[in-house]
């Protein structure tokens, strides 16, 4: 009887040449409050890539866990070289993948991206690229951008996916709502408002998603289109909007069924107070006419 032998991953093959650097980036909206911007994102609503912190760095880290972070490993290469050692990360990136708590979370693993002399390991939250110096910065750009945009959708994902038991709880609601439900109004408000945040943030991702190939094309325009295609952006995008139809459904015929029940009550309550109106002038009358009629 054979076993199996399992090869573990040497510790030695996360190793990183000199002059490697990381670049922890945040994401921003608005006032950064001093923060260093590392990249203004002017068509997606004022969000802004901050710099956290950049250091230098000799092995692949793990991958960080604050969902909105991203970090940048850059590796200074020729074209075509190192092309053992992109291997050898790759690797080393779905190993550390496959551990970390977050990757469940997300239908899109990792992606290697080859284009114009530069590679691009890419992951939730990690990136390594491979390019050559003078072209570094434009690659990082353009890649931290279209990456920001991916976190967005997946967000908005997750947000949906989250929902779908307070929906069902709350989609009986949309057929009739009576006095036993006032008190679950509040709730039925704030999930309202929810949605139409991801419908608000979603009506600005999607002009950066379906935006139509750039001819002649650019090194950003090839970046950006090749992770939407990696990582299925297009189609995941058409998938969010039809959660975000039907949840927005369910809960307009809530806001509707609760608006009719208030405006309902409310006219019963103001026909019971004036026919308690009617009754104590009516008591009042019989009460006067008895008086005179007495004396």
């Amino acid at each position: 009887m054979s076993t199996a032998t399992i090869t573990m991953p040497d510790d030695t093959t996360n190793e990183l040449p000199p002059g490697c650097e990381s670049i922890l980036l945040g994401f921003a909206k608005g006032d950064c409050q001093g923060q260093m911007i590392w990249l203004d994102l002017v068509n997606s609503g004022g969000n802004k890539i901050v710099l956290l912190s950049q250091t230098p760095v000799t092995k692949l880290p793990d991958s960080p866990v604050v969902d909105n972070q991203l970090q940048v490993i850059t590796v200074a290469q020729a074209p075509g070289g190192n092309q053992d050692l992109v291997q050898r990360l790759q690797v080393q990136f779905e190993s550390q993948l496959n551990q970390q708590p977050y990757a469940a979370k997300s239908l899109i693993k990792s992606a290697l991206l080859t284009l114009q002399g530069a590679q691009i390991l890419w992951r939730p939250s990690q990136i390594v690229v491979f390019a050559p110096p003078e072209r570094m910065q434009s690659i990082c750009h353009a890649i931290v951008e279209a990456s920001f945009y991916e976190f967005e959708l997946r967000s908005i994902e997750q947000t949906l996916d989250a929902s779908w038991d307070n929906v069902q709880a709350d989609s009986p609601l949309a057929f009739e709502f009576n006095e036993r439900a006032i008190a679950r109004r509040e709730e039925l408000s704030t999930r309202f408002q929810s949605v139409l945040s991801s419908r608000t943030r979603f009506a600005r991702l999607a002009p950066q998603i379906l935006v139509p190939h750039i001819y002649p094309p650019t090194l950003a325009s090839q970046i950006a289109e090749r992770l939407r295609e990696r990582t299925r952006m297009p189609e995941r995008l058409e998938l969010v909007e039809g959660k975000l139809e039907t949840q927005e459904r369910i809960y307009e015929m809530c806001s509707q069924r609760v608006s009719e029940f208030m405006v309902a009550r409310t006219g019963h309550h103001l026909e019971w107070a004036i026919i308690i109106l009617l009754l104590a002038q009516t008591v009042l009358i019989v009460i006067e006419y008895l008086s005179s009629a007495s004396v």
